[in-house]
Parts: C-alpha cells; structure tokens; sequence
C-alpha cells in the first residue's frame, strides 16, 4: 500500500451525499475524487486562487482554514465543474463537496 506525507492532520474526512452518490456511480469519478484528496493532504491546493494559495500556506503555519479547489476533467462527471475541499481551522474535519452545496 502506497503512503503519502502529510502536510497537516485532516481531521475526520467526510464528503457531502452528492459526491458520495456519484462517487459511487461513477467509478473515474471517484478516482478523481481520491487524487484529488491526496493532492490537498499533501498542500497542493489545485485550482485556487493566488490569494487562497497564500492563506493556505499561512494556516499551515499559523492554524487556519485550508481550502482547494479542483476542476473536473472532462468526461468524468458532467453535473458539477469542481469539488471544493475544506479542513476546519481546528482540524478537526476535512470536507469534500460541491461548491454549490457550500
């Protein structure tokens, strides 16, 4: 089994009812949804803004909400453009969800 480094503890993962419905029907959806995850875990933020990048680097240090944004490729899952992945300044929770969910 692969392990990946952290760049903060997550917290509990959880993920909204819609990602977790097409996670489940559509399997490189839910690839997608598992890179992407790694990716945030790691403190690659994706598709966020300069200005989000920059906050994300500061809680790193300072504690803070993290925030990620990634695009969804094309083909993978039409509905929906992009997940948004939270974690909680406290660390506690690490979200995944649809931006209009927010």
């Amino acid at each position: 089994m692969a392990t990946i480094s952290l760049a903060f503890h997550p917290g509990q993962l959880v993920q909204t009812s819609r990602i977790f419905d097409a996670s489940c029907e559509h399997q490189p959806f839910f690839t997608f949804i598992r890179s992407c995850i790694a990716r945030h875990l790691r403190g690659d933020w994706g598709d966020c803004c300069e200005q989000d990048q920059d906050s994300n680097e500061m809680a790193l240090q300072g504690g803070g909400r993290l925030f990620s944004v990634y695009h969804i490729p094309a083909g993978v899952f039409a509905l929906e453009s992009k997940v948004w992945i939270i974690t909680e300044s406290s660390r506690e929770y690490t979200t995944v969800l649809f931006p209009s969910e927010y």
